[in-house]
């Protein structure tokens, strides 16, 4: 009974919406939604898997993995929402939301919510360090290998995803970047790059992770 309490609790406070837990500090709102949205979102979600796969794993060169620890834990509801009503402009993203109607769409980031494993990671939100130089070299020597010259991604015949589109940098906060880039998107060729990790890709700095996004920010199309 007590520990039913317990986790009663520990999803309660993932519920919240996103508030401030120091300066520049934010956890994201990731309220889990009820069983009876999860089991709608999940007949609903046969739509999506010929890009993202059945059980959210992606599809390289398609659509990207959803189902990720990591990038579920950094990822708020309203990133989910907004990018199923929008689409993804020139990408297979198409926009759902005229079609699908809100309460589906809620249902369907229910159900994609249901895989995350993991507590929510508080986002840090503060304004970027670093400096556009450094952005722009790391860009080319590191990230452009996957995500292609431009950050178009599979379009660009990248085996990463497009993320140099305003479509996506829009609804993308600095916060979000900054966790996917330090910890990486696992199950996914993303590794870490943050320094503090053993299997990282590449020893960035804070400031360095900061530079790669005030480079996409610069250089959004």
């Amino acid at each position: 009974m007590i520990k039913s309490i317990q986790l009663i609790a520990v999803l309660a406070l993932l519920a919240l919406p996103l508030t401030a837990t120091a300066e520049g500090v934010h956890r994201p709102d990731q309220n889990p939604g009820t069983p009876e949205q999860v089991a709608a979102g999940k007949t609903s979600f046969a739509m999506c898997a010929g890009c993202h796969g059945a059980e959210g794993e992606g599809l390289v060169g398609v659509g990207p993995r959803l189902n990720s620890t990591n990038y579920l834990a950094a990822a708020p509801n309203s990133f989910f929402e907004q990018t199923i009503k929008t689409g993804r402009a020139g990408t297979n993203m198409i926009a759902w939301g005229p079609a699908l109607g809100d309460e589906t769409v809620a249902n369907l980031v229910a159900y994609i919510r249901s895989w995350q494993t993991a507590a929510g990671e508080t986002l840090d939100e503060a304004p970027l360090k670093g400096s556009l130089e450094i952005g722009t070299a790391k860009w080319v020597d590191i990230c452009s290998r996957c995500h292609g010259r431009s950050g178009a991604g599979y379009s660009e015949a990248g085996s990463g995803t497009g993320i140099g589109r305003s479509a996506f940098l829009d609804v993308a906060s600095n916060g979000f970047l900054r966790a996917v880039i330090t910890r990486g998107k696992d199950n996914t060729a993303m590794r870490p790059f943050s320094a503090d990790s053993p299997v990282s890709v590449a020893d960035l700095t804070p400031e360095e992770v900061d530079s790669i996004i005030q480079y996409l920010r610069a250089n959004a199309w």
